[in-house]
This record gives structure tokens, C-alpha cells and sequence, in this order.
């Protein structure tokens, strides 16, 4: 997909509904070469070290730098644009996969975000002009829940530091009363299986500096960032709502899949290079294909191919739920389909180009009451 700040909206919209052209053919600058690593550098890439952890960055002229970290120690994420450093303090991986399945209080406040593909300023604009977090990055959200939906991989030029920031706030956030749920998108399954394509071509440039194979071995299950995402669901049943990337397809239902089992099928093929997909056993290939929970776009199809409101009602009493939420496709606004059954929110991250201004928009339900809120703060009850 090309970024939104190179075509109208309506090109956009084309782009994303159909076959996607990898951005690393689009994203590079006049003289065809990959931009550079910009003047914060990149990183830090967290990997098991001697009673601890190393931690390997890009330093500001381009050059690797590694350091030893204590089991509990921290690390400094850089400055980007008007989006101060921050620090983290590292956690031991839980060993676990994280709970899929969790309750919620119908009157709990709750926060849904979408696919932010590496677009961290416009990520942070929205998310301190909702009052989600403050001026140094950190929670301000309290006891409230917040979802995103996945793909935090691919197109934009920072997503290392998108995936900090969500873990620094998912430690926050619980010891504040709170949650944030991650899940995994279609894109964080290709980047972790080897898919590249999709990447900003800095990424490669960083995989060459620090003398990893590619980008995807910065992200083995050994590593601090690739093990907790592993241990992310893909499709989250929190309370009577029902979370994931794409959708639930009629094969899906058909092949009588819980939570637990999509997860389960999600997290397999993860150790599987994408490049062997099609030796995947049918019942995986479902799972991680087309017509699985991070792929499946039939919520927005046309005619036959359109998921009927039979299927959407099959699918609430299939997971006991209420609503279906989702990403993966683009939509204008936060939108809601099949009479407020399914909520799409993925509204692309951009910049409106004539004020510079943020566009990100999400979901809040508060009191019971569902908003569509947006990165100038605003909210506008969902309808």
C-alpha cells in the first residue's frame, strides 16, 4: 500500500481493498535509494545476553552499538520528531501465552485502536489528545481497557518504536488497574514468518548494520519483542465483545473454531517461513489464510462474496458476544456495519495535507455508550 500522504484518499482506499504493491517499492526517495536511518538511530533490539540481556542498536551515524542489561534493567527508546525518548523497564517473559479470554464489566471503559503501521507521531497525537497518556508517554487511562486490534508492522518508518511504547504501556496500565490488549494482525504474522515485502526500506538497512540474516531474525522467539509478541492472541473475547484483525469467516464457522483454537492455529505457522505455507496441514492453512481471523475482509466484500447478516448472527452465538470488532480494512471513518454488530475502526494513519494535522481515529465505549473518537480529541457518539 502507498502511504496515504501520496495519493487521495479515494486511490488509497483502491490500493488497500485490493492487491497491495509492496511499500518498499514506493517508499523510496527521487535518487531511488532507501531513506536513510534518520539522526535518533534505531532500536534498541533486545535479544538473551550473559545474566541478562544485550541490547543492539543504530547509533545517529549509522553505526551498531551493543550493551549489556541486568534481567530487570531498562532501556532509552530515542526522541522522534516532537515525540520525546522514553524509558522502559524490561520484563521477564511470562512463558505463557497471554489470556484470550478475559471478562469486562459492560459499564468499563474501554479504548479500540486499529492498524498504526509504523506511524508513531500520529499514534502519539492521538493518544495524548484523548487523554490515554501524558506528556512523557506514560498511561493516564487509569482502570480503563484499551484494544488494538494488530498490524503495527510494515509501511511506516517506525514501528520498533510503537511496539515499545505498547509494551512500556501494557506494564503501566496494569499496575494502574487498567489493560491494553495487543493482538496480532496479518502483518506481524509476515514479518515474524519472514514476509518482508511490506517493510520501510530502512528496515533492511538496520538488518545489514547489526549483521542480522534479515529483519525477521531480530525477532526470534528468544527475543524480548518477539516473544511477547508471540504470546499475543490474535482474537480476544473480552467481556460480550468480540476482537480480531480481519473477521470471522463462513469457514471459519463452519470448521467450529473457539477462541483458543484460532489462537492456537494463529501461533503455529508463526515458526513456519511463510515461503512453506503450503505445506501447513489444511486445517492451518485455513487458519493463517485468506479466510482466517487476520486476513478475512468479507465484512466490506460486494455482492456474493459479502458476509451475510445470517453469518454475522452465527458468529455472535458462536462466541457468546455482543459485537465484532475489527481493522485490516481501511474505512473513512469509525464505522459501524450490520446494524452496529460489527464496528470497523481502522481508519489509516496520515496527515490531512493541507494543515499537517493527525488522522487516526478509534472507538470508546463508555457507560455503555459507543463513541468514534479522533486525533484532535474530539468524540461523536457512533451511529
Amino acid at each position: 500500500m502507498i502511504p496515504p500522504f501520496r495519493m487521495a484518499l479515494g486511490a488509497l482506499l483502491a490500493v488497500l481493498l485490493g492487491a497491495a504493491i509492496p511499500v518498499s517499492a514506493l517508499a523510496q526517495d527521487d535518487g531511488g535509494a532507501p531513506p536513510a536511518i534518520g539522526p535518533e538511530g534505531d532500536g534498541p533490539y533486545v535479544a538473551p545476553g550473559k545474566g541478562g540481556w544485550t541490547a543492539r542498536s543504530i547509533t545517529a551515524d549509522r553505526t551498531a552499538a551493543s550493551r549489556a542489561i541486568g534481567k530487570h534493567g531498562k532501556v532509552e527508546i530515542a526522541a522522534v520528531g516532537k515525540v520525546p525518548a522514553f524509558r522502559v523497564g524490561l520484563r521477564a517473559p511470562s512463558g505463557a501465552p497471554a489470556p484470550d479470554r478475559i471478562s469486562l464489566a459492560p459499564d468499563a471503559k474501554l479504548l479500540v485502536l486499529a492498524d498504526t503501521h509504523g506511524e508513531y507521531e500520529i499514534l502519539v497525537e492521538f493518544l495524548q489528545a484523548q487523554g490515554v497518556i501524558g506528556k512523557k508517554l506514560e498511561w493516564r487511562f487509569g482502570k480503563g481497557q484499551m484494544v488494538v486490534t494488530g498490524d503495527m508492522f510494515d509501511r511506516g518508518a517506525h514501528q520498533l518504536e510503537i511496539l515499545w511504547l505498547f509494551y512500556k504501556l501494557e506494564g503501566e496500565a496494569r499496575k494502574a488497574g487498567g489493560a491494553l490488549h495487543v493482538l496480532l494482525g496479518n502483518h506481524e504474522a509476515m514479518v515474524l514468518r519472514g514476509d518482508l515485502r511490506y517493510l520501510h526500506p530502512r528496515y533492511g538497512e538496520v538488518a545489514r548494520i547489526l549483521g542480522a540474516r534479515d529483519y525477521a531474525a531480530l525477532f526470534t522467539p528468544e527475543t524480548l519483542l518477539g516473544n511477547w509478541l508471540r504470546s499475543r492472541p490474535a482474537v480476544l473475547k473480552l467481556g460480550d465483545l468480540l476482537f480480531l484483525h480481519g473477521g470471522i469467516s463462513p469457514a471459519i464457522l463452519d470448521a467450529k473454531l473457539d477462541v483458543p483454537a484460532l489462537n492456537a492455529g494463529i501461533r503455529g505457522p508463526l515458526a513456519v517461513p511463510a515461503s512453506e505455507t503450503k505445506a501447513m496441514e489444511p486445517g492451518l492453512q485455513l487458519i493463517a489464510g485468506s479466510l482466517g481471523p487476520q486476513w478475512y475482509r468479507g465484512y466490506f466484500a460486494k455482492g456474493e462474496s459479502r458476509t451475510s447478516d445470517a453469518d454475522v448472527e452465527r458468529t455472535l452465538a458462536a462466541f457468546g458476544v455482543a459485537k465484532i470488532l475489527v481493522g485490516h480494512t481501511v474505512v473513512e471513518k469509525v464505522t459501524p456495519l450490520y446494524g452496529g454488530k460489527v464496528i470497523a475502526v481502522q481508519v489509516y494513519p496520515a496527515r490531512d495535507k493541507a494543515s499537517g494535522a493527525p488522522i487516526l481515529e478509534g472507538a470508546l465505549r463508555e457507560k455503555g455508550r459507543w463513541f468514534r473518537l479522533t486525533a484532535d480529541g474530539a468524540r461523536a457518539p457512533l451511529s
